[in-house]
């Protein structure tokens, strides 16, 4: 989002915008957003196709043997030339999302499978496409949390790189699954991540209107008060900026009083400096 008054303003439109942009936007066009979305995150929705209906060959002798638990058959499908990364379906239309063997066991929900395939050499990180993402993302898009704690348990946060892990940890509020941001914070998130703006969750969660998240990530979580993001603003600046946008007494305009009392008790006088303030004091334009 770029600010170019003095003021942020928040644009759920415009954030959730970037956020989608970040994703995985050939997998739900095939799997279904909608039906994922409808009811809320269900790790139960969509439904996966058949196995046969997206590999073949050694491939698909590979995944049935992870999705039996049976090693051997692995290492055999393996020496007969499986490839613990291949993709499928076959296809060159964007529409049809490249999944991997390990998007598959995420999506079926075998914690199993997905253990032996990263042991078999499955990389969680690799990206058949940029449309559709890696599998470690994918719990996410369906919203399992249950599968990301899975992926983390044989995968950890600590092999993820800082910007994907932001990227992950960003894609959580637009895909509204908070259990998979509180599963990463289990395996280690830092508290103080921010996205490529050097944007916290906290203002990330403002940006998307979700003030819920927001206040759980301020209050419950601790997110810090001091980041600052590559414009010289910090979480106060946005509450600030929208105390001053809402009707006092309103609903929403008493979310943010409940914030700025809350920076309050822990040190952050208000009010705070503009971003002009900020520039015309740093010297940055």
């Amino acid at each position: 989002m770029k600010l170019n008054s003095n003021q942020p303003r928040l644009t759920r439109r415009r954030s959730m915008r970037l956020a989608m942009g970040a994703t995985t936007m050939g997998l739900f066009e095939w799997l279904g957003l909608g039906a994922a979305r409808a009811n809320g995150a269900s790790p139960r929705a969509p439904d996966m196709p058949p196995p046969d209906k997206v590999f073949d060959g050694p491939a698909l002798e590979l995944l049935n043997a992870a999705l039996a638990g049976n090693e051997p058959g692995m290492r055999q499908a393996i020496a007969q030339g499986a490839n613990p990364n291949a993709q499928g379906p076959r296809s060159a239309s964007k529409a049809t999302p490249q999944l991997t063997l390990l998007h598959y066991a995420v999506g079926v929900r075998n914690q199993r499978a997905l253990a032996l395939l990263v042991a078999a050499g499955a990389n969680p990180l690799f990206d058949p496409r940029p449309e559709d993402s890696d599998a470690l993302s994918f719990p996410i898009v369906r919203g399992d949390a249950a599968m990301l704690d899975a992926f983390l348990r044989v995968w950890p946060l600590s092999k993820v790189p800082e910007d994907r892990q932001s990227l992950m940890a960003s894609s959580t509020i637009p895909f509204r699954c908070r259990p998979c941001l509180e599963v990463m914070f289990k395996h280690g998130l830092p508290l103080d991540i921010t996205d490529s703006l050097k944007k916290n969750l906290f203002i990330e969660a403002l940006s998307f209107g979700d003030l819920d998240l927001a206040e759980w990530l301020l209050i419950e979580v601790g997110v810090p008060l001091t980041t600052q993001s590559r414009s010289g603003l910090t979480s106060a600046n946005y509450v600030q900026a929208e105390l001053a946008r809402h009707r006092p007494g309103s609903p929403t305009h008493n979310r943010y009083l409940k914030f700025k009392t809350f920076m309050e008790s822990k040190g952050q006088p208000f009010p705070v400096e503009t971003a002009a303030e900020w520039r015309a004091r740093t010297g940055v334009k």
